[in-house]
């Protein structure tokens, strides 16, 4: 009896343990780790920056397409793309969100939901799901402006492909983190899966201004501090290191690092990447390396601009020509343009970014359209600010 008893009080005493060891463990507020802070505790503190933030187009990078109220959010249309008089996609609204479906002599072969949305919604959306524990790209993308939906860029041009991979380098853009895995598939060959719940969508705060734990622990137990502990400021770090921290996604998508740029902080540097290649006078695609050809440009060279001299990243509005060309004018108030005649000068004089950083057409993105061999040329405006 004397054993049995014995036995049954270790046991319990086990139980407490346990029991006590869950509920004083302290779980990571973040599933980057316990060195980052819960989003809620940045608005708690900053919620007349954040309203204006969940706005902006960086926020906005990728979302999650879970009803049909987000897609109306988001204003994609019902429609049908047609590859060719056998082969076509619609895509149909339905609740529990929007759907691609391969048509193929009439027959329906394939289907599937949008699960995450890309893009900021001022050019285009590329859209994908998850199949098992990859997220795939679905075959349409949809184009904001023309309302109107095309075939994915580098997609066939005759037929309805499912099956492009979205790898950790395009998330490392687009969304705040995600858990990648590497596995072995069974030809042998190395493949990518993600961690479905570890995926944050958007552009965080704390992307840009690094983890925010202690930051927040501090100032939580010290509410009269009024400088910021813990956190980067902007205004301390140089000016290439301002850019750097842009460049990380601005600078070409072949560039890559050591370890995933979701842990990029401010300060970190990226110029002396093996991958990382400098403007050295060639015309590169529009579509990437805004901070080589800002860097490129005289007003870098000889000046403290970065950046954030012309974008405001946390507002929600986008600025026109004319309120960007106030920013020129602080530098260039005096320039006479004396070789323009006085139509070109009356043009130019609240805009001078459409004759100094001219919109030109990527060389590596075009969207075909329906029923058509024609295609929509992707066009952004370059950053190497020159006389042109």
């Amino acid at each position: 009896m004397n054993r049995k008893r014995l036995i049954l009080l270790f046991f319990l005493i086990c139980c407490i343990v346990i029991i006590i060891t869950q509920c004083t463990q302290q779980q990571p507020t973040d599933v980057r780790g316990e060195n980052y802070a819960a989003q809620e505790t940045c608005i708690q503190c900053h919620k007349d920056i954040t309203d204006h933030y969940f706005h902006n187009a960086h926020f906005k990078a990728s979302r999650t397409v879970s009803s049909a109220s987000v897609v109306d959010s988001l204003g994609l249309n019902e429609g049908t793309y047609i590859f060719n008089n056998k082969t076509k996609v619609g895509i149909a609204k339905r609740e529990d969100g929007i759907h691609q479906i391969a048509y193929v002599n009439g027959q329906h072969v394939k289907e599937e939901r949008a699960d995450v949305a890309f893009g900021a919604g001022i050019t285009a959306y590329t859209l994908a799901y998850w199949y098992g524990n990859k997220l795939m790209q679905l075959p349409l993308n949809y184009l904001v402006q023309e309302g109107e939906w095309v075939n994915s860029p580098g997609f066939p041009s005759d037929q309805i492909y499912f099956g492009r991979a979205i790898v950790t380098k395009c998330m490392e853009c687009h969304s705040s983190y995600v858990d990648a895995r590497k596995i072995v598939a069974k030809n042998l060959t190395i493949e990518e899966e993600f961690v479905k719940n570890s995926l944050i969508v958007g552009i965080d705060c704390q992307r840009c201004h690094g983890p925010a734990a202690a930051h927040v622990k501090f100032h939580q137990e010290h509410p009269a501090t009024q400088d910021a502990k813990y956190i980067a400021s902007y205004n301390q770090l140089s000016q290439a290191q301002k850019v750097d921290m842009c460049g990380v996604c601005h600078s070409g998508a072949n560039l890559q690092l050591l370890n995933p740029t979701f842990f990029f902080k401010p300060g970190d540097t990226i110029r002396n990447l093996p991958e990382y290649t400098s403007y050295s006078g060639e015309d590169p695609d529009v579509h990437g390396k805004q901070k080589q050809l800002l860097q490129a440009s005289k007003c870098y060279q000889l000046s403290n601009l970065d950046c954030t001299s012309c974008h405001s990243v946390h507002n929600e509005v986008i600025p026109s020509v004319a309120v960007y060309s106030q920013n020129c004018k602080k530098c260039h108030e005096t320039v006479q343009h004396t070789s323009l005649n006085k139509k070109a000068l009356l043009a130019g004089q609240d805009n001078c970014i459409d004759c100094h950083m001219p919109v030109k057409q990527s060389k590596a993105i075009g969207f075909q359209r329906s029923s058509s061999k024609e295609m929509i040329p992707y066009k952004q405006r370059t950053h190497r600010i020159a006389v042109y």
